[in-house]
């Protein structure tokens, strides 16, 4: 939800439109125009509320951000899962984008990240790659004998990640994250299915 006033006015006028996000762009045109702004550009924004993680909400800088790009970033994560949520949470605190667009493409691109939602210890995410992940047969009567930490270890050495407050996450991209923060990611994928 965001709070748009024209800057023509003082910052704490009651002339407040609000806007739920994701919106049609031709739906945002009409509210802005029966609230007397004629271009986004003469909007003043604060968000007052969010259902992004705390690391998203604490990146955005009001002031700068254009509302088509905070919008295109509700509609990136509209459909978002609870866990998608932590996830992308633990993405923005390992890319540490800049503002809303970087954010959007990192959201359209969650599946280039692993995820161990509670590892914070590299033996808690060898238990979670080989428990949980998917990624193996676990057979928990062998349990005694996995090395957990040695596993957890092993593969941090190979990754790009780190251990965040929502857990472990690491970027498994075959191009820069700063590329696909910068939306090179959609641009190389469709040049490459062209030819």
């Amino acid at each position: 939800m965001v709070a748009v006033t024209p800057k023509s006015e003082p910052e704490n006028t009651e002339h407040i439109t609000w806007l739920y996000l994701p919106m049609a762009q031709e739906e945002i045109d009409r509210v802005l125009q029966r609230s007397g702004i004629a271009d986004s550009e003469d909007a003043r924004l604060r968000l007052e509320h969010s259902q992004l993680p705390d690391e998203v909400n604490a990146l955005l800088d009001m002031e700068h951000e254009s509302l088509a790009d905070l919008n295109a970033l509700a509609q990136a994560t509209n459909n978002f899962s609870t866990d998608d949520i932590k996830k992308l949470g633990a993405a923005v605190t390992l890319a540490k984008p800049q503002n809303a667009e970087q954010v959007k493409n990192l959201a359209e691109n969650l599946d280039l990240f692993d995820f161990a939602p509670g590892a914070h210890t590299p033996e808690e995410y060898g238990k979670y790659m080989i428990r949980q992940s998917g990624r193996f047969d676990y057979d928990e009567n062998l349990d005694a004998f996995y090395d957990y930490e040695k596993y957890g270890t092993e593969r941090m050495n190979e990754e790009d990640g780190m251990f965040t407050d929502r857990g472990y996450i690491a970027y498994k991209g075959y191009i820069s994250m700063e590329e696909v923060m910068n939306g090179s990611q959609s641009s190389r994928m469709e040049m490459g299915g062209m030819m």
